[in-house]
Formats: structure tokens, sequence, C-alpha cells
């Protein structure tokens, strides 16, 4: 393993830190040497993310100082050589906020694009995504190293509207690593992995910095690579460095009970389900090319029955999902039935929609940037991505009364893509709730949270379970955050139905 002399890496010396106009940090303070891994915890996601934006030049300093001494030698070279230059240069930054935009790179996919065959030439595939990216200086990882790490060989002809999450949540570490950084930014980059690409992290991690490459990444207690050798926790706008790793547990939160009050009020009328079945595949497979994603699936889902749907990255749980929202085009030519009726028998998309209650870490990146988190929750009760009509005064409230339930009414006039990730999840739940729906699908929907607000979002579900008659899929690849009242297990292997069976609330642990 490399060895490296312990010399200033990078310093912020009593610093106050702004962005939007907003203060993050006041006498902000932070000390790295060359050779230094760093993990960073908080009991706030927006306050880990906001440090690493601070450290990748993201926000303003307005008083104090930020010393990348990494990059002085590279910048005074290339100040010579009369070359525009950055100490950017030399780091890479994987935020949860990635997105990805089609070849002529004018606009972003819209959401059912990624469930048609025929738009799949709209966007790159893997190979052509890693070709396009810049390396910035010589060294070890090329596409091959890079793509050879994150497993994405065998995805190499894959369009990148295809992706899983975690697929797409590798191939950006990969992207950033081409970089051959000196400093690598993660934040929370274990987010959206299955359990055998998480048991695996370490290793990665581990030839990562091997390579010569610095590390800050923020985590949860739980979560704390063997390769980091400092840890920081954020409390009260100041970053301090934990010398006894026992006191990193965090405390776990739950509902208050003004919370519970609020949200028992707005379902105390919930509707009863008058289906006989909320879903009934029958042998459905989907293919797109050769590719055969989905094989010979049967699976039946009854009112109130709450099932959580498990696979690895890759096995098919979003493109059976995509069947069940009505966003996927293959709907047609499978033998299924949602709500009583089968699917192709003239139901429009607003039939399908109607009952279904929908949630996905992705989902917010397809709203219109004009669309402020109110008109976002509002837009739950059209169905539209966006909101495109006059609500009216009851609607509007109850909007509101649905985010103050969540304790998110200070978001309202929030545009959406600038809301915190944490508050963009109860946003979308809010907006998945407000129409009182059947089924209620949750896609990793507690991605990008911090640990407490996973296990406030858990509680709020399973209350809501206990007091309503929603039938409900949760997809996670974390079983801490399971709900306690998911009763029913499916699991998906490359495409086909391992098995689908009832559990007891335990059995998921």
């Amino acid at each position: 393993m490399r060895m490296h002399q312990k010399l200033p890496f990078l310093t912020i010396e009593n610093a106050t830190i702004l962005k939007n106009g907003k203060v993050l940090f006041q006498d902000l303070n932070f000390s790295m040497q060359s050779g230094e891994q760093w993990a960073i915890i908080a009991s706030s996601g927006a306050e880990k993310t906001a440090l690493l934006e601070t450290l990748y030049g993201r926000t303003s300093v307005t008083q104090g100082r930020i010393t990348r001494h990494f990059s002085h030698a590279y910048q005074e070279a290339q100040s010579k050589l009369g070359k525009v230059n950055s100490f950017r240069d030399l780091m890479s930054f994987v935020s949860q906020a990635y997105t990805f935009k089609n070849k002529s790179n004018v606009q972003e996919f819209y959401y059912q694009q990624r469930f048609n065959s025929s738009e799949a030439e709209e966007a790159d595939t893997v190979s052509d995504y890693l070709d396009r990216v810049e390396e910035a200086r010589p060294g070890y990882w090329n596409k091959e190293n890079a793509m050879a790490l994150l497993a994405l060989t065998s995805l190499s002809d894959k369009s990148l509207i295809k992706l899983s999450n975690g697929e797409t949540r590798r191939l950006a570490i990969a992207a950033a690593l081409l970089k051959n950084p000196l400093l690598f930014l993660m934040d929370r980059p274990l987010t959206g992995l299955d359990v055998a690409t998480r048991e695996a992290f370490d290793g990665i991690l581990e030839q990562i910095t091997r390579s010569g490459i610095q590390v800050v990444m923020t985590t949860s207690p739980e979560e704390i690579p063997a390769v980091i050798t400092h840890v920081g926790r954020i409390s009260q706008g100041q970053l301090l460095p934990m010398e006894d790793k026992s006191l990193l547990k965090t405390e776990k939160t739950t509902v208050s009970p003004e919370e519970t009050a609020r949200i028992k009020r707005l379902i105390a009328d919930y509707p009863a389900v008058a289906y006989h079945n909320l879903i009934d595949l029958r042998d459905v497979s989907i293919r797109y090319g050769d590719r055969q994603l989905l094989q010979g699936i049967q699976w039946t889902v009854k009112p109130g029955e709450r099932w959580v749907l498990k696979g690895h990255n890759g096995a098919g749980k979003s493109t059976l999902i995509s069947l069940l929202i009505g966003e996927n085009p293959q709907a047609y030519a499978s033998d299924f039935y949602l709500f009583d009726r089968k699917r192709g028998s003239g139901e429009s998309i607003w039939d399908i929609k109607r009952p279904i209650g929908f949630v996905s870490p992705e989902l917010s990146r397809y709203f219109p940037k004009n669309q402020t988190c109110l008109k976002v929750v509002l837009s739950g009760l059209f169905d539209t991505m966006g909101l495109f009509r006059q609500p009216t005064p009851e609607q509007t409230k109850l909007a509101l009364d649905w985010m103050e339930a969540l304790q998110i009414p200070h978001i309202q006039r929030v545009l959406l893509h600038q809301a915190s990730l944490e508050d963009q999840r109860f946003c979308l739940l809010a907006r998945a709730l407000i129409k009182q729906p059947a089924l209620l699908i949750l896609d990793e929907a507690a991605q990008g949270m911090d640990d407490e607000q996973r296990t406030r979002f858990k509680h709020i579900i399973d209350h809501i379970c206990q007091k309503t008659p929603i039938g409900l899929i949760y997809v996670s690849h974390y079983a801490n955050d399971i709900p306690d009242t998911v009763d029913h297990e499916i699991l998906l292997e490359n495409g086909k139905r391992t098995h689908a069976r009832k559990i007891q609330s335990a059995d998921h642990r």
C-alpha cells in the first residue's frame, strides 16, 4: 500500500459558509492530512451534503478560508503553461442528485422513456457514456479498470435509461474515477446498492485508496468502511472529530404524538377498498431485444396485503413496478389484471394511476424545474408530473394539511429540485397519499434520508397501514427500513420469481 507523508492536504479555518444567501456553517474548522480517509456523519443528510459541496467549492466562504494544499503544485504548473485550471480538476464528486441527458445533451429524459425500448437509442450505453467522460489527468483508472471494479463490464451495452437505481450509482462512481482525482467526495455512496454490493464496498474503497486517491464520504454510523481512518460528526454547525467510535451510534426517532394526531385526522375517512385483487399477474414476461428482464412472473396482491419486493440490483424490480404503475408499453402484450381489470381492455392510463400512490427516488428528477413542493403535492390529485391546473381552495388546504402532518410546511414555496433529499421524499409521500390510494408503492422511497428520518418514514408508513385498508408494495435493500406491518414477501432473481409467500414481521429482518 502506498505510504504517505503526513503533510497538510486540505484545511478549513474559522470559515463562515453560505449557499443561496443562507448560512450553512459558522466558525467551521477541518484539517485533513495526506493519507487520511474521512467519513462524515450527522443527524441531517442536508448538513452532510453541504459539507461536501463546501469542500468542492459550490458554496461561498464569507469569513475564514479553505486551503486545498493538494492542488497548489498542479495549479502553479498549469498557470505557467498559460492553461486555465481549477482545484476541481483534481477532485471528483458523486452526489445524490446525479442526472443523465440524451445524446444531444439538450434535454433530460422523461420518466416513461426508461421503459420504452424505442427510446433507448436516445441514450448512451454504459460503454458510450464512459467514453465521453473527460479524463482530467493520467492515472491508473481507465475505462476498463473502472468498469471491472464496479461490476459494469456485463452492462457495457445497456442503455443508461434501462439501468436500475443501484447500477446507475455504480456507473456514477466509475465515471468519477476516470478523472483520477486526488480527492474523491462521495455523498452516501452505499445508497441504492444491493446487499452484495454493499458488502463488497470495503474492497472497492480499498482499491480506490490504494491507487493514491483520498476519500471524504458521508455515511451512517453503521456503514463506516474499514479503510476509513478518521470520522467527523457535524453538530450545531461544527465538524467535530470523533476519537471514540463507540460514541457513533445514533438515536432512533419515532413519530411524535402531534404528527400521529395530524395523520390520523387525514386518514379518518379513508375509503374501503372495493377490489377483489389489486394485482393479478399471470405468467408475465418482458423482453427488450435479447435481454429477458422478466420471465414467467405470477403474483397476486389482495387488498390490505403489505408486500416487500426484494432482489439484487438489476433483478427486474423496476421493470415489474413499471408494469404496475402503467408506464411500461409492454403491458399490453402481457396477461395481467390491475384492480380487477385486464390490462389492455380499454382502460386509460388515468384509470390505472388513480388507485395507486407511488414514490421512488428518481421520480423527483422528472418534474419541471418550476414546480414548487406545494404544486408537486397537489399534482397527486391529478396524477400528473407537476400541477397544470388551478386547484380549488379545498384541494390546496388538503395539500397543506398533508405537508403539515409530515413536517414539511416550510418547503411549500421551495422548488422541488432545491429541497433537501429528505424533504423531497416526504413531499413525494404526501403527493402519493393525498388521493387516498388503494395501493401504495414505495420503491426505495426513503433513499437519501439520514438514519433518523428513515426511521420516522418507516413509522409513518406503519401507522397508515395499521389504520387504513391500503395495500403496500415496499422495495428496499435495507432490512431495517421495511415497515413492521409487511406480511408478505416476493423475491426476484435475474427476472424470475424465486418465491412469493406470507411472512411474519420479523422474517425480513
